[in-house]
């Protein structure tokens, strides 16, 4: 089994020296091995995956020179 956004991942590292040079700060919307678009807010990029592909996983990440972990629990 393949893990959710695993291909988006690495579209998104293989991408990723480009768009730090260009769009640092923005929000890029991937599916699959395609990079959809950049946006100013993640709202946007959000809207833009539901409009265009539906209820399916999508990946909209933040550009940044210098990523930093984020650790989430769940209670289930």
């Amino acid at each position: 089994m393949v893990p959710v956004l695993e291909q988006e991942l690495r579209t998104y590292e293989a991408h990723r020296e480009k768009l730090v040079g260009t769009a640092t700060g923005k929000f890029v919307l991937i599916r699959g091995s395609e990079v959809v678009g950049l946006f100013d807010a993640q709202l946007d990029a959000i809207r833009q995956g539901y409009e265009r592909f539906g209820n399916v996983p999508f990946l909209v990440k933040q550009v940044l020179e210098v990523e930093t972990p984020h650790n989430f629990t769940s209670n289930l």
